[in-house]
């Protein structure tokens, strides 16, 4: 038995024999399965199908290989998106959780991230008890030059429903802690995570505004516009109804500067307000509304993973709007 170092990296492909990580942390996981010619497994239990594959494969005369295609073709290109709302912007939240669940059900690698400074609430919604806000971590990780894949593997929790599987950062408990993220760290800590998983989601706060007459002194929403900066997309949750409409194209407006049209989605629509609203989104800001996902009635924990299997086509269609490449759904448990 080895680590996993460059010398070993660098003898695969081995020509008479395979190479197997076990790798029990998630972003260690994904980090190795990501990797070409080698064979991850979570536990050393789980060697033993890999031995019986290796041997049945050499006697049949055929190669394997047991990484995904999806893992294969994504890795070349990780993923961040940011998804944000104005204030009183609906389900802001449960948009990000519901684009992570259809991205970990097509068999992505996926981290979804809280850095909502000022009413982070994944945790709550996922039911994740986590005395250590693991966004926060990592940032102050970062700070000290100390952030490694083996430290995002231990501070990012696991969230499972249904074979449904996806790793998370949650976010800071109290909006008095905005400090703790600065855009700096942010910064570290996106590239970090963007080199170890096929996804990344960010669920960002409202504001974004920028405090020009400070010039060194951290700003409080810093990290919502570094993450609006470097996202490859960003998801814009808006509401139908006069107010959410008004909100949404003034925060359109607000954010024009830090990223590239977002694509656009309104959120617990009611029937027959979604064509309205969107019509009248595109007259006033020339924005487009790519998807619109109606109400549904779920309600407390059960809507974080409901929505996603309830709208799965919509949600998939947001997260190719948002450019993620999803392959061809696997089978799944989820039954209506």
């Amino acid at each position: 038995m080895a680590y996993l170092t460059d010398e070993i990296l660098r003898l695969t492909p081995h020509p008479i024999g395979r190479i197997c990580a076990v790798a029990e942390a998630n972003g260690v996981f994904e980090w190795a399965n990501g990797l070409s010619a080698i064979i991850t497994v979570r536990s050393f239990a789980d060697t033993r199908s890999v031995v019986r594959s290796v041997v049945e494969s050499n006697l049949d005369g055929t190669a394997t290989r047991p990484v995904s295609s999806a893992a294969a073709n994504t890795r070349r290109n990780p993923v961040v998106v940011a998804v944000w709302g104005p204030v009183g912007a609906p389900g802001v939240t449960t948009t990000a959780i519901s684009v992570s669940s259809v991205c970990a059900q097509a068999g992505l690698s996926t981290l979804l991230c809280d850095v909502d400074t000022r009413g982070s609430s994944i945790a709550i919604a996922l039911g994740v008890m986590d005395e250590t806000p693991g966004f926060a971590a990592a940032c102050r990780l970062a700070g000290r030059n100390e952030l490694t894949i083996s430290e995002i593997g231990r501070i990012a929790n696991t969230v499972e429903r249904d074979g449904v599987r996806f790793s998370v950062l949650t976010g800071v408990p109290r909006a008095s802690r905005w400090a703790e993220v600065g855009s700096a760290k942010v910064r570290s800590v996106l590239d970090l995570v963007k080199g170890i998983y096929d996804v990344v989601i960010v669920d960002v706060g409202f504001g974004v505004e920028e405090n020009e007459w400070i010039d060194d002194a951290p700003q409080r929403d810093g990290a919502a516009r570094e993450i609006l900066r470097r996202a490859d997309s960003v998801i814009a949750v808006g509401n139908s109804d006069a107010v959410g409409v008004s909100r949404i194209i003034r925060g359109l407006d607000e954010i024009r500067d830090l990223c590239e049209p977002p694509v656009l989605i309104l959120n617990r629509v009611v029937p027959g307000s979604g064509a309205d609203a969107a019509d009248a989104i595109h007259r006033f800001s020339d924005h487009i509304v790519r998807s619109i996902i109606p109400a549904d009635g779920r309600a407390g924990v059960d809507e974080a993973f409901g929505r996603a299997r309830s709208h799965p086509t919509l949600w998939r269609q947001v997260a190719e709007h948002a450019g993620i490449s999803l392959p061809t759904p696997r089978k799944s448990r989820w039954r209506r």
